[in-house]
């Protein structure tokens, strides 16, 4: 259930995604941030999978207390006009690497990483990934892969590093990778985990800006209206409707 903060617009039921706020914030539940994420992305033009992934990660993070929506809303808007093949990663013994020198999507990037997790050339202590922007948004999937390999999976970059443990737990200079730029990184399998309690109560709702709220409704409103050359020329567009 939507608790606002400060007065809302009474529900329109032509919107797909959550109420939009006209005061500064509002309290969304996590499955309310996953399905508000999911449409934006799939109406910024990600298939159907991919928005899936990002709704997730949207909702990963804000149960830990992190500003999920807000880093998928500044990633679906610096993906504008950029092809899908453009932003996914190349995939070569011991790195994840971007096309000819571009910014990997970080959805696309953790996607990859937890597709191979298994195969063998992931079969090793250290990857290098990136430059990849809005690098926070890999944590739901580092913390996939380490459940998976049952290992610590550690991401370092020039300004930190963060562990994410098999646990689920995370830990490091998480608010660093927060506001970093894109990045270039390595992954290393295996390394140390520090422990730490939770920073807030993973159930609790997140705040979400108003402006947040107000920019991913109306992409999310795209997927309502038949899908143009326009309207999938957006964040990555895949291609397909798959």
């Amino acid at each position: 259930m939507t608790v606002l903060h400060e007065d809302i617009e009474a529900m329109d039921p032509t919107r797909s995604g959550s109420p939009m706020p006209t005061g500064k914030s509002a309290s969304l539940s996590l499955n309310e941030i996953e399905q508000l994420c999911l449409k934006a992305a799939r109406g910024a033009g990600m298939s159907w999978g991919q928005a899936e992934e990002a709704g997730f990660a949207a909702a990963w993070l804000a149960r830990q207390g992190l500003d999920g929506p807000g880093a998928l809303l500044a990633q679906l808007q610096a993906a504008q006009d950029r092809a899908w093949r453009d932003i996914c990663p190349v995939v070569d013994a011991g790195a994840f690497r971007a096309p000819e020198g571009g910014l990997l999507c970080p959805i696309a990037l953790g996607s990859a990483l937890c597709d191979y997790v298994a195969l063998p050339v992931m079969q090793c202590d250290s990857l290098r990934i990136g430059p990849v922007t809005q690098p926070i948004l890999l944590l739901p999937f580092l913390s996939d892969m380490a459940r998976a390999r049952q290992q610590p999976v550690r991401i370092e970059w020039p300004g930190g590093a963060v562990v994410a443990s098999p646990d689920g737990r995370v830990a490091g200079d998480i608010g660093a990778l927060a506001t970093a730029l894109p990045v270039e990184a390595e992954l290393l399998i295996g390394s140390e985990f520090a422990t730490r309690q939770p920073d807030s109560d993973p159930m609790a709702p997140m705040v979400v800006a108003a402006e947040t709220i107000g920019a991913l409704n109306t992409l999310a409103m795209r997927i309502t209206v038949p899908a143009s050359d326009v309207s999938r020329a957006g964040a990555g567009a895949a291609g397909d409707n798959d």
